[in-house]
């Protein structure tokens, strides 16, 4: 096929590989997004290169690790000299749209990466807007128009308020759910591929959903959708052997103050905004075959990260990395081109990471890949011209810096610290003090982190990573093996952007 393929990248907020019955899941029945396994490859070991939202996006939508591009948390944003993947593709000749969640593009002057020479940029004149041709924004309490329509504006705001910012609180919207962002916002979408797109040149759509990220709430059906005695209880977890950054979180979360049954509860309204992005995704599809786009459509659908959701006395996400919030879905849909050998849905135990996504819609769209892209094309692989792709993959996380020690947070009788607000401690910047990496290969796991600590798990034998190796004296050969892997690919990740114009070879 020589007609280059319209490209659709969903992406939802928040999600971790487990809510899937694509994946496993004893309860979530999720038809559309089985449906487009069953003309693709999922992908059963991908994982996001950090677990928190804007260095992971902005890690996808550039293809180099994050902390290459200097995004350590997740107040940070995408430097504009970066090339990334819509601006790459609109220079490729694609059209180029965002509808949904940003959280990776400037969307105003960012003055800290202007020089006094730079001139003073017009309201609008953003990286967001230079790389994308059409923008549609949507987050998990705002969307673009709300104020256009009452109810749904009212559906807004009472996930604000009995939601949004309590980690452990959960609600039934009383609104519709036609009312929810998450319809609005697949509504932009087909209009988008309906009405607003050149037909006559192919589109890139990131389709950033901003569900099921907290605030946990849903409307009906979904809320009670789930019956939370049907849902998988959290990974427990007494955290002995386990780095001190993580019983803090535990404390910090007031996890401890909660029980299964709690967190069951808060899964069934997960499962439940789940349900309802599946729905939506339904009609997406049902538009795109309306319109003809089916077949020559690349469609993949991932998260940027987990939600722990109890997993390890932990909720949402944090600064070290389970696979309750690395391990992400990762689906790839291209009928004909897409796995054409391989008897659907095609499975693959192969590990690829997020970094992977830019090279690998830009060889799919037959655009030349900018330098310094640290992610390696799928398309070889998912073509079947080759049988593997990688034997490790790299997460990383945190900034520099000592992180807190459970002494700062608990006081000498065992009371937490009042923080003064129940928003989650992975909201707060001192979350993400204290760096950390890991590698993943297709047995272990080694996460090492700047202070000294370690942790080191069979994912064979103890695929839920209670029991921490790394102390172990009989592992203390694959420990030496792993770090040894970890400090070369920490050397070979180093930016080699700038080429230096100044070095002359001669022969």
């Amino acid at each position: 096929m020589s007609e280059r393929p319209n490209i659709i990248l969903i992406q939802t907020d928040q999600q971790s590989w487990s809510t899937l019955s694509l994946y496993g899941n004893p309860v979530l029945d999720t038809p559309a997004i089985e449906g487009l396994a069953d003309r693709g490859v999922v992908f059963e070991r991908a994982y996001c290169n950090y677990p928190a939202c804007a260095p992971s996006r902005s890690s996808m939508m550039t293809g180099r690790y994050a902390s290459t591009i200097r995004n350590h948390a997740n107040h940070m944003l995408i430097d504009p000299r970066e090339q990334t993947l819509p601006s790459t593709l609109k220079r490729g000749g694609y059209q180029t749209a965002l509808v949904g969640k940003n959280h990776a593009f400037f969307d105003a002057q960012a003055d800290y990466y202007r020089s006094q020479s730079d001139p003073v940029r017009e309201p609008g004149d953003s990286e967001l807007h230079r790389a994308f041709d059409f923008v549609f924004q949507g987050g998990h309490v705002a969307v673009d128009d709300a104020d256009s329509d009452p109810d749904l504006a009212a559906a807004i705001e009472h996930a604000r308020q009995k939601s949004w910012g309590q980690q452990h609180s959960w609600s039934v919207n009383p609104y519709p759910a036609e009312k929810s962002v998450t319809h609005r916002l697949t509504t932009e979408a087909i209009r988008y591929v309906t009405d607003v797109r050149d037909p006559d040149e192919p589109f890139f759509l990131w389709f950033s959903i901003p569900d099921p990220h907290t605030p946990y709430q849903v409307s009906e059906p979904y809320a009670s959708m789930y019956d939370p005695d049907s849902i998988p209880s959290p990974i427990a977890d007494s955290l002995d052997g386990k780095p001190e950054r993580q019983k803090v979180a535990h404390y910090l979360d007031h996890n401890h103050l909660h029980d299964d049954a709690h967190f069951r509860q808060l899964r069934a309204i997960h499962y439940g905004m789940i349900r309802q992005i599946d729905d939506n995704l339904a009609r997406l599809f049902a538009a795109l075959a309306k319109q003809g786009l089916t077949d020559n459509t690349m469609i993949v659908f991932l998260s940027d990260h987990g939600d722990a959701i109890g997993d390890h006395g932990i909720i949402q996400k944090h600064n070290f990395f389970y696979d309750s919030f690395t391990r992400v879905p990762f689906i790839v849909s291209w009928p004909g081109r897409v796995a054409p050998q391989r008897t659907a849905p095609a499975r693959t135990t192969e590990l690829v990471e997020l970094v992977d996504v830019m090279p690998t819609l830009l060889d799919a769209a037959g655009v030349d890949a900018p330098h310094g892209l640290q992610g390696e094309s799928l398309m070889p692989f998912l073509t079947g011209a080759t049988s593997t792709t990688k034997d490790a993959v790299f997460i990383e996380s945190g900034e520099a810096g000592d992180p807190p020690k459970l002494s700062d947070v608990v006081d000498a009788a065992g009371n937490v610290v009042d923080r003064g607000t129940s928003f989650a401690w992975c909201a707060f910047r001192d979350a993400w003090i204290g760096r950390g990496r890991a590698i993943r290969t297709a047995k272990w796991k080694l996460c090492l982190y700047a202070n000294g600590d370690g942790e080191l798990y069979d994912m064979v034998k103890d695929p839920d990573e209670v029991t921490n190796r790394f102390a172990d004296p009989t592992a203390a050969t694959i420990r030496a093996q792993l770090t040894e892997r970890l400090a070369l690919w920490q050397m070979g990740k180093d930016d080699t952007i700038p080429e230096n114009p100044t070095v002359k070879l001669s022969l």
